[in-house]
């Protein structure tokens, strides 16, 4: 690697670590904000997810430095800027190829795409979505409640983790379908669980009332209109994390939920 970019979350913190880190890989690495081959996150998970859609369309490596209140991207702390430096410089790291999800959003005459590393949902708090579920073009169910989300093994501990869904190992090319404060009652049934998918497998979702929702993609936000569907599977395109072998999955999680 031989370019670099910082993207820096909007604190005085951030912006000091950023300034030390900038100062030591100058003297091994050209700083290039527009073509980097390593993109250095520093902040949290959400500086993070900026960093992955900045850089979406562009073959790079990203790195995070942990200065915000969640880590579960991040492999360094604040105070272990020489060990980054030195790890970079002596290539003292290991590559973790995370899966993406490819969502497309139809309409009558066009479709928009989005990638997203954590989830993607469908959301609307005020009323009472009423949304067809298909695996593979096959009925599943006839969803009612606040919303669904897919996410990724990356994104199983971030929202997906909140509404109750399952922790899925990182690496594992699996899309969780979970949902959103279902309804359960008599008159209306639905799984009421996660629903783990491999990735030979296609979710579409058919809204009978989309023209209020909103669609999120990560941190991002959209209000759907005119949709006809909408198809999530797991991208072929991937995102390449550096990381560290003393780190373990459990350790992650030990970190970022229960020891701190």
């Amino acid at each position: 690697m031989k370019q670099y970019a910082l993207v820096i979350k909007q604190d005085q913190l951030s912006h000091q670590i950023a300034s030390k880190i900038k100062t030591q890989l100058d003297a091994i690495m050209e700083y290039d904000q527009e073509n980097p081959d390593l993109v250095i996150s520093v902040g949290g998970d959400g500086t993070m997810l900026l960093s992955v859609h900045q850089y979406l369309s562009k073959d790079v490596n990203f790195l995070g430095v942990h200065t915000g209140t969640l880590g579960f991207f991040t492999d360094f702390r604040k105070d272990e800027i020489t060990k980054l430096v030195e790890a970079i410089k002596n290539d003292c790291y290991h590559l973790l190829a995370r899966n993406l999800l490819e969502i497309k959003v139809k309409h009558e005459k066009k479709e928009d795409v989005y990638f997203a590393l954590n989830e993607m949902r469908i959301d609307y708090g005020y009323t009472t979505q009423v949304i067809d579920v298909y695996i593979n073009d096959e009925l599943l169910e006839v969803f009612r409640g606040n919303g669904l989300c897919v996410s990724t093994p990356a994104g199983s501990t971030a929202y997906n983790k909140s509404i109750g869904g399952a922790v899925i190992y990182p690496g594992t090319p699996l899309m969780q379908l979970t949902e959103v404060a279902g309804i359960q009652h008599n008159a209306y049934r639905s799984l009421g669980s996660s629903l783990v998918l491999d990735a030979s497998n296609m979710i579409k979702l058919i809204g009978h009332n989309f023209e209020q929702v909103y669609l999120g993609i990560d941190h991002l936000s959209y209000q759907i209109k005119d949709v006809d569907s909408i198809e999530i599977k797991i991208a072929k395109k991937t995102i390449n994390f550096i990381e560290y072998e003393e780190k373990s999955f459990v350790q992650r999680i030990r970190r970022a939920f229960i020891n701190g």
